[in-house]
């Protein structure tokens, strides 16, 4: 365990340390994530994250948007449980027109999504 990881839990240490996209997967798939809920999220099939389980090998926009997952499960893990940031990122949020986080990452609007996060952070979340 580093300096930077102590005192975390397990799940939210192994999500810190993830950089290749097989850590990444399967950090995510510690807090909670599906391989299909990853797929969605990377506007790619389930078959493409087992690949990425095994192998690490993924294509640059597959990249992009899984550590766009990533960092934002990454934000709110400091608040939530691993089920609480699936839920969060999974539910319809009224700061996004009511839809849900997870279908705006493979539209490439995570943007959006990371305002929601820190709305949601700062307390101001409805």
């Amino acid at each position: 365990m580093t300096e930077a990881t102590a005192g975390l839990s397990p799940t939210v240490a192994k999500l810190r340390r993830a950089v290749a996209a097989n850590e990444i997967v399967d950090a995510l798939e510690t807090i909670g994530y599906t391989q299909k809920q990853i797929a969605h999220a990377a506007g790619a099939s389930d078959r493409s994250v087992r690949n990425w389980a095994k192998s690490g090998a993924i294509r640059a926009d597959f990249n992009d948007r899984i550590r766009e997952l990533f960092e934002i499960s990454l934000l709110l893990s400091d608040s939530l449980t691993g089920r609480g940031v699936t839920q969060w990122v999974s539910a319809k949020n009224v700061l996004l027109n009511n839809q849900r986080p997870i279908d705006l990452i493979p539209k490439d609007q995570s943007d959006l999504v990371r305002g929601a996060v820190e709305a949601y952070l700062d307390g101001s979340y409805v």
